[in-house]
């Protein structure tokens, strides 16, 4: 059995004791190599570190932003001559990407489990392809799982300052940030300057020009607690929905939206939702892409791409 690699971050936990809990299990089963991360930017140093080794199983214990950095740098800095299989262990406040190709259940027992099943070969390898998104055509892509803008990033916002700020967590926090922002947006004043104007552009289109409520897409599999607005057809690999300004019957739409179940009138009602493998954009705003924030580059592409994959250990 070759050696697995393990990096915490600590901040992602956000309780000192897990990543004691983790450690504590490593020492339990033989070749592990934890690395605890005090910041985000030791990330590198951890990777170049791992690279030397004979490493090919890399478990990550954080939250999405952690695994959408590790996964970022393993394949823009060509770390490996074969990219690892992961281990997705939610440690961070929602773990998206976790609940979808993760570890289920708490960290310290889930990830004793895997390591046991592992010595027996008794885990199973699922893939997922990856969205690269470029900020600029000079910019190498950032690899992740899940990227929305308009309210999107306004509903990501509101989580954090109303609900995980009372301490809600995972599932729950995101359950109960879709419901208290479909409300706030249920009764809010809708008139005023659309959360986003975009030129949109799919594969082999040209630019339109778009009043945007909202714009989400992810090539994972599942979200959370049910949670999954995307109903398109194909075989395309990134689900992509978009939502029009002004909204309309949103309390109607909201449910079977949020399930994937789309209803006749949908289109009419400014409520879109497809396949597809890139997708320009370009707008002046931010992105939240696996729970990290970043600002577009005004007068350039923001470009969505399919390309790559990432392989996991369930």
């Amino acid at each position: 059995m070759s050696t697995a690699s393990m990096i915490i971050n600590a901040k992602s936990s956000r309780n000192v004791s897990l990543a004691d809990e983790l450690l504590y299990v490593t020492k339990r089963h033989n070749g592990i190599r934890p690395y605890v991360l005090e910041r985000i930017e030791d990330l590198g140093a951890a990777l170049e570190d791992i690279e030397k080794g004979d490493s090919n199983t890399l478990i990550l214990a954080g939250g999405d932003g952690t695994m959408q950095a590790a996964i970022t740098s393993a394949i823009n800095r060509r770390r490996f001559q074969t990219q690892p299989n992961y281990v997705a262990l939610p440690c961070g406040m929602t773990n998206v990407i976790a609940n979808d190709c993760g570890l289920q259940g708490p960290p310290a027992s889930s990830l004793d489990n895997f390591l046991w099943r592992r010595d027996r070969g008794e885990v199973s390898r699922l893939e997922r392809p990856l969205i690269g998104m470029q900020l600029s055509e000079r910019q190498d892509p950032i690899y992740g799982f899940f990227l929305g803008a308009g309210l999107f990033y306004t509903a990501v916002q509101f989580s954090r300052q109303n609900i995980q700020a009372i301490g809600a967590k995972r599932s729950f926090a995101l359950a109960l940030s879709v419901a208290s922002f479909l409300l706030k947006c249920a009764f809010d004043d809708a008139e005023g300057p659309p959360p986003l104007t975009a030129d949109l552009k799919n594969e082999d289109g040209d630019f339109e020009a778009r009043d945007l409520s909202f714009i989400a897409m992810t090539t994972l599999n599942k979200l959370s607690s049910g949670i999954f607005p995307f109903w398109g057809e194909g075989g395309k690999p990134m689900n992509v929905t978009a939502i029009d300004y002004p909204r309309r019957k949103l309390f109607q739409a909201a449910m079977p939206m949020l399930q994937g179940k789309a209803k006749p009138w949908f289109p009419d009602a400014g409520y879109h939702s497809w396949k597809s493998e890139e997708i320009r954009m370009r707008f002046d705003g931010p992105v939240v892409f696996d729970g990290e924030i970043f600002h577009t580059t005004p007068g350039e592409d923001l470009i969505l791409k399919v390309s790559e994959k990432a392989a996991f250990l369930i």
